[in-house]
């Protein structure tokens, strides 16, 4: 029994938990109504269209939309009770209508397709009082937003105002003012008691208008609806002013996608083109759109620095390993022929030293005896292996030379590179490798056998010692490309750096 109770409790907590992030999530409702063909009144062209456009606007934004077309009493009643079960504890409700309204004795009516409007009875009970939205809107504990393109020419004034001479009721022209509730934004088409325009095209002006500004990211709800007045007084000459009764605590975002601004923030220091190009594809008149093509421009211009000298790497690697092969090899040669010279030199003085000293040797010694001449063969095998040294000592000289040709012709190249890169702006040169271009790899020079420094043959080896105890001769001091003739910094690159994120002020320092 204790463990199916156990079970159960696990299994109950582990509902709770799935169930959690549900209801963590930021509920959106919408109900969204557009009558358009009436039975009994002018037919209105766009608000069907007013509607859906609306409708798919705010389920792009995350609402949850009840929508209907052309509905009558029956179907605006459903429509709004449906809603307002839905509207249960939801962060934000926002109702919609786009067709025919009116006031009558200072309250708002919304007109269903087939209502018949001739005395009061009938515009009791065969409209929907604007009331009972606002009770739908009540059951939400977050924003309610209430838009109403509906103050169009009132059809019904006609039939309504026969009976005031002998009831004592009032039919004004538009809507009448709502009182302003805590939590609520009502938005009006146009000013209360006064008529709005249906529109030429496919929307309303109001209704146009909201929608392209629901679709820009980051707007506070007062400053959207604003932009909304601005845009339709100007798009109808000044006779059209939307009204909006705003009554909240804190700011309020339809649409919560970030801003060009907080997207640029990020991607100030993206070193992507790719985001970049996208940025300035989604915001092609942004105010941040200069920078990201500078941006832009400054990665491309370093991934073709980075290509080319990739290519000068790759071209440059494979010629220096053929050099430092022939240097190591022409090196071995030279070394087998010093080795060889030194060793003829050694074998002639071993056979001197052999000979019995002045105080031993007889005083008349016989003709037997006598050293014999030194050969012509050893004198000139001697001289063949001497310029045998000479000239694979010349042959490493003239190598190291086309060592020294092959640096400069890299760094003239990068020069070059550097060049095409900037295209007139001022861009940094490619740095300069600090290590050699072509490290020495000759290797270490062996000792012939030990001479009596007396008896050795010097030779005169000054090539010999650039080439095996130098290394690299320094490079000539370059000018840099960012230095002006009085001395000051050409900072260009510098201030273009800094205003992208990429340097620190120390960068600047020394600027003119």
């Amino acid at each position: 029994m204790n463990i199916t109770f156990k079970l159960c409790a696990l299994a109950a907590l582990l509902l709770q938990t799935l169930a959690l992030p549900a209801l963590a999530q930021d509920r959106r409702v919408a109900l969204v109504i557009g009558n358009s063909t009436y039975k009994n009144a002018p037919a209105l062209p766009n608000t069907v269209n007013d509607a859906r456009d609306t409708a798919e606007a705010l389920r792009k934004l995350g609402f949850e939309v009840v929508d209907g077309l052309d509905l009558d009493k029956r179907g605006m009643d459903q429509a709004l009770a449906r809603f307002a079960r839905l509207a249960q504890d939801a962060d934000a409700v926002m109702f919609y209508y786009a067709g025919h309204g009116f006031q009558f004795n200072g309250e708002n009516f919304l007109v269903p397709l087939e209502a018949r409007i001739d005395d009061e009875v009938s515009v009791q009970y065969e409209t929907l009082k604007l009331s009972e939205v606002i009770t739908a809107l009540g059951f939400a504990k977050g924003v309610k937003i209430m838009v109403l393109d509906a103050c169009r020419n009132n059809p019904f004034v006609a039939q309504l105002s026969k009976k005031q001479a002998t009831r004592g009721f009032s039919v004004g022209s538009g809507l009448a003012p709502i009182a302003r509730a805590q939590g609520m934004v009502t938005a009006y088409a146009t000013q209360a008691n006064d008529v709005a325009a249906d529109g030429a095209g496919r929307n309303s002006p109001f209704t146009a208008a909201l929608v392209q500004e629901m679709r820009q990211p980051g707007l506070e709800i007062a400053t959207m609806f604003r932009r909304v007045q601005k845009a339709v007084y100007d798009a109808t000459g000044g006779r059209q002013t939307p009204e909006l009764s705003l009554s909240l605590l804190g700011d309020f975002y339809l649409n919560r996608e970030e801003t060009d601004a907080d997207i640029w923030k990020r991607l100030r220091s993206s070193d992507n083109p790719a985001e970049i190009k996208a940025f300035i594809h989604r915001f092609p008149a942004s105010f941040f759109a200069v920078d990201a093509k500078t941006r832009l421009d400054l990665l491309e211009r370093r991934n073709f620095a980075t290509s080319e000298r990739a290519k000068l790497e790759s071209e440059f690697a494979a010629r220096e390993k053929a050099l430092l092969e022939r240097v190591q090899q022409a090196e071995k040669s030279r070394q087998q022929a010093a080795t060889d010279l030194a060793g003829r030199d050694a074998g002639k003085t071993d056979a001197e030293r052999s000979l019995p000293r002045p105080a031993d040797r007889p005083t008349q010694a016989p003709a037997s005896a006598s050293v014999p001449a030194a050969k012509p063969s050893d004198a000139g095998e001697r001289e063949r292996l001497a310029k045998e040294l000479a000239r694979r000592e010349q042959e490493l000289a003239s190598l190291e030379a086309e060592k020294a040709r092959l640096s400069q012709e890299r760094q003239d190249r990068e020069k070059a590179v550097a060049a095409r890169i900037s295209a007139g702006a001022a861009v940094k040169e490619l740095p300069v490798p600090e290590k050699p271009l072509l490290p020495s790899a000759r290797p270490t020079r062996q000792e012939a056998r030990p001479v009596p420094p007396q008896e050795r043959t010097v030779l005169d080896r000054r090539s010999t010692d650039v080439l095996l105890g130098g290394g690299e001769p320094p490079a000539p001091a370059r000018a840099s490309k960012n230095r002006r003739p009085n001395g000051a910094r050409d900072c260009t690159e510098d201030l273009m750096r800094a205003q992208l994120g990429d340097g620190g002020g120390n960068a600047l320092k020394g600027c003119r």
